[in-house]
């Protein structure tokens, strides 16, 4: 592309000639429409205006941009430089005396700007209000850094693992070290001595030609300048130890600044956990969400509505009419190519009567639309009523397997009335709910449910308290160690050494014990940094990385909060070299369809890899922002002799590979929304951009609180996200609230931590099931009393702390129709889970509890989920 566009903030000299020009790290996406137009999204800021500069090549190279506005007059661009041989186009606006500047007008105006790039292009330029200002985007900026670095540093083992981090405490170990060594040099510095020019006495001065100059202007003064020795400890070994003092100093207060927001992060989560469980404990009565209630409530109405108006289109009612009443089953899948049917029973029949025919079951077939509308009913009611009038046809028929059936093929239907029970309950319920304030008592199960929700609550802010207090402890020594590097460089300073990088060609370094320990100390702390990847000018690159472009900035805000939740709160390890990796494609300033790239993440136990594509190119050539693909079987286990085999701890699970979809995530930095924008905006990714082509999830990205308008999920997120929960969604498409204000920044983490368990937990495949027989006997003469199924092997972990789930985890029971259901218990944070599957198609439901469940639920009893794929529940 011909066409790059960067933010730039200018300070002014004079009208047209800029003083200083700093460009924004991340360029503005470009992109290109069906009919050729080049279109690009720019921000409204609150309390800034930085201004939309194009460099253009190629064709382009020289053309003169100009703005056409509303009345179609062509408003030329200014050329500016910023310094670093590069000239920017910027839109040519009046020049303010008052501000001594230009004023930014595009950064002020909503709507859209074309601007003409020559007679055969256009870019048209869509100014998106922000409620942002600078200390909002710096606070992205500052924990993007701090998480990175912690990242870098940590140790990835679980949100609950051991207190502190290996490479923390050794890079502090380190940076003591040579802090102490570096102290020793400073308190004997080397230094040399040179003849410098001073005022002496007249009796001991050795003349120069200042000295001459100063007789023939003052002739007989006591004293004249003249040579004399000074010494200095500005020599090339103190000047590269000051450049080592100030690396090292910078990394101190690197990792003292992560080590601290890591800890009032942790700090932040075992506060949250501790009242959840006081609020847990406490609870006697639940308030019924009336908005949530009546949405549910107008969704069954719909759907018995849609039935008794379907025979409204129909023909007249025929002689011969009569009156159908029966009870509605689930679907007979009878032959292939079939039409369809359904179960049912006729409550008016005696069935003693079928009993001597010997009819085991009953069929009906209705219209297919009709069959689809009742079908659709029946999920929210299984004992839903139908009253049909119209003529059917009886007969009967053999399955495959010798069964004999009733078959009522409905031929004409001029009138349809379903009865609902369910609907009845719910209505008589929804009364109550009003007579009562909305309010309604808990029971004995729901009370047990929140006590152990509680006591989850409890144990792992005890784990996070502890790991507050090691992570306390690495932090205050940490800022010891910078403070005191901080002294010892305004010690050099004092000295008049400055600092260089150069190592200098003498041998003091290796024949002087203390420098030669303060450089081998030194070479400690570089170790370190490689092994965690913090080496070289990583810091610095950070450090250049500006707020000025922010939809970029909140891309890799939300970026490392998907790596963190994915090592911290997940357990995966990422593979070697991922920081630098990282590092390179997130701080470079240039084409923004340049810098995909992936990273691997694996996990032990159970056997599992990750997978995260950033800017992955789709088929169609479109970029989403981020892809998460989990694939479940072996992985390689690295034994201490270095032999590379295949399989799992403590485990017996079949290695089976197995590749799935995956979840795509694309941010939007809005800090508000229209009406129907966030669902426009969702649906052009779906739609028109095919994000989900390979079967992906597509879900959206977002900051803004309460940007969910339709409501219907009774549980805490339902303002802030949607899960894709209600069906025919089946969790194909969403969006979810995540933010880095002090409000709902660390609540929103959780937001995506559930999105990320979302697509685990479809993932994770069904444990094993073994059989345990007990009874007792003596020699050859056993009794065997009965068979119990347990669990033999499983491929799962907690999705709330990462810790795998043992066999003795994970206990097996049946549904009420006989289908198999799992109870996983974690043992490290208590935690527990529920996989069951729906009683109408058979879908893997997972109960995950108040916080975790992304399930729809019912709006007053939040324990019972509503499957995704058919929408049967209630």
């Amino acid at each position: 592309m011909d066409v790059l566009a960067h933010y730039l903030e200018i300070e002014w000299q004079a009208p047209g000639v800029a003083r200083r020009v700093e460009v924004s790290t991340y360029p503005i996406e470009i992109e290109i429409s069906p009919d050729g137009r080049l279109n690009a999204e720019i921000s409204i800021f609150r309390d800034f205006a930085p201004w939309v500069g194009l460099q253009l090549a190629g064709a382009l190279a020289g053309v003169e941009p100009c703005t056409i506005n509303a009345e179609n007059e062509r408003l030329p661009w200014l050329q500016v430089s910023d310094g670093k041989d590069r000239t920017w186009w910027i839109p040519e606006t009046g020049w303010s005396k008052a501000g001594n500047k230009h004023v930014s007008e595009m950064h002020r105006s909503f709507g859209s700007f074309s601007v003409e790039l020559g007679p055969r292009q256009k870019l048209v330029l869509d100014a998106v209000a922000l409620e942002l200002d600078r200390a909002h985007a710096q606070e992205y900026l500052d924990d993007f850094r701090d998480e990175f670095v912690w990242l870098a540093i940590g140790r990835p083992s679980g949100a609950l693992g051991e207190v502190g981090s290996d490479n923390s405490r050794d890079l502090l170990d380190a940076l003591k070290g040579f802090t102490d060594a570096a102290s020793r040099v400073l308190e004997h510095p080397a230094r040399e001595i040179r003849e410098v020019t001073g005022v002496v006495a007249t009796a001991r001065v050795r003349p120069n030609s200042e000295t001459f100059r100063a007789v023939m202007r003052r002739p007989g003064a006591r004293s004249y300048p003249g040579r004399t020795a000074q010494e200095s400890a500005d020599i090339p070994e103190n000047r590269y130890l000051r450049g080592l003092v100030e690396h090292c100093r910078r990394l101190a207060r690197s990792l003292t600044r992560s080590s601290g927001h890591h800890q009032a992060h942790l700090a932040a989560r075992a506060t949250r956990e501790k009242s959840r469980a006081a609020n847990l404990l406490a609870v006697e009565r639940v308030e019924v969400d009336p908005e949530i209630f009546d949405n549910q409530l107008s969704d069954m109405r719909k759907r018995l509505d849609a039935i008794a108006t379907w025979a409204a289109s129909s023909v007249a009612p025929e002689p011969g009419e009569r009156q159908y009443r029966f009870t509605v089953g689930k679907e007979f899948k009878g032959d292939g190519g079939a039409a369809k049917e359904f179960f049912y029973r006729n409550p008016d029949r005696d069935d003693r009567y079928d009993e001597r025919e010997g009819i085991s079951f009953s069929v009906a077939r209705l219209p297919e639309d009709l069959h689809d509308l009742v079908i659709a009913a029946s999920r929210f009611d299984k004992d839903i009523c139908l009253e049909l009038t119209g003529n059917a046809v009886i007969t009967t028929f053999r399955t495959v397997n010798g069964k004999l059936g009733r078959r009522a093929t409905f031929t004409h239907i001029s009138n349809a009335l379903p009865h609902s029970p369910v609907l009845v309950r719910r209505e008589t319920a929804r009364s109550r709910y009003e007579r009562n304030g909305w309010h309604r008592p808990i029971g004995r199960t729901e009370r047990e449910e929140y006590r152990l929700e509680a006591n989850t609550a409890l144990t792992r802010a005890g784990h996070f308290a502890e790991r507050v207090e090691g992570s306390a402890i690495v932090s205050s020594e940490l800022n010891v160690v910078a403070n005191s590097l901080d002294q010892q460089d305004a010690a050099w300073e004092h000295l008049g050494v400055v600092s260089s990088s150069k190592f200098p060609l003498g041998m003091r370094f290796f024949q002087v014990p203390i420098y030669a320990a303060a450089l081998a100390a030194y070479h400690k702390v570089s170790e370190l940094e490689e092994r965690t990847g913090l080496s070289g000018d990583v810091l610095d690159r950070l450090g250049r990385i500006n707020t000025l472009h922010a939809s970029a900035l909140y891309e890799r805000w939300c970026l490392i909060k998907i790596i963190g939740i994915l090592m911290q709160d997940f357990g995966f390890k990422p593979h070697g070299g991922w920081v630098q990796h990282l590092v390179s494609s997130i701080s470079q300033a240039g084409q923004p369809n340049d810098a995909g790239f992936s990273l691997s993440f694996t996990r032990i136990h159970p056997s599992m890899t990750a997978r995260f594509d950033v800017e992955p190119k789709l088929a169609n050539g479109r970029r989403p922002d981020f892809r998460l693909r989990f694939t479940v079987g072996a992985a390689p286990v690295s034994k201490s002799d270095g032999e590379r085999v295949w399989g799992r701890r403590r485990s017996t699970v079949r290695d089976v590979t197995r590749p799935q979809s995956g979840l795509v995530m694309d941010a939007k930095f809005r800090t508000r929304w229209k009406p129907d924008e966030l669902p426009s905006m969702l649906r052009l990714l779906v739609d028109t951009k095919k994000y989900g082509q390979d079967g992906d999830r597509v879900f959206i990205l977002q900051p803004a609180k309460a940007a969910i308008a339709h409501r219907t999920s009774p549980l805490s997120w339902s303002r802030d996200c949607d899960y894709g929960q209600e069906h025919p969604t089946g969790h194909a498409h969403g969006s979810i609230q995540l933010a880095a204000d002090p409000i709902s920044g660390a609540a929103s983490l959780t937001n995506l931590r559930r999105l990320i368990a979302l697509q685990l937990q479809q993932v994770f495949p069904e444990p094993e099931v073994g059989e345990v027989r007990d009874g007792n006997g003596d020699g050859n003469n056993e009794r065997w009393s009965n068979t119990t199924e347990n669990c033999r092997s499983n491929a799962t972990f907690c999705i709330t702390c990462g810790e795998g789930h043992e066999p003795a985890d994970v206990k097996p029971d049946r549904t009420e129709r006989g289908n198999r259901k799992w109870y996983y218990s974690c043992s490290r944070c208590g935690t527990g889970t529920m996989q069951t599957r729906c009683f109408g198609c058979g879908t893997f439901l997972h109960k995950n509890g108040l916080q975790m469940t992304y399930h729809l639920t019912v709006a007053d009893q939040i324990s019972n989920v509503v499957c995704f794929e058919c929408g049967a529940g209630f």
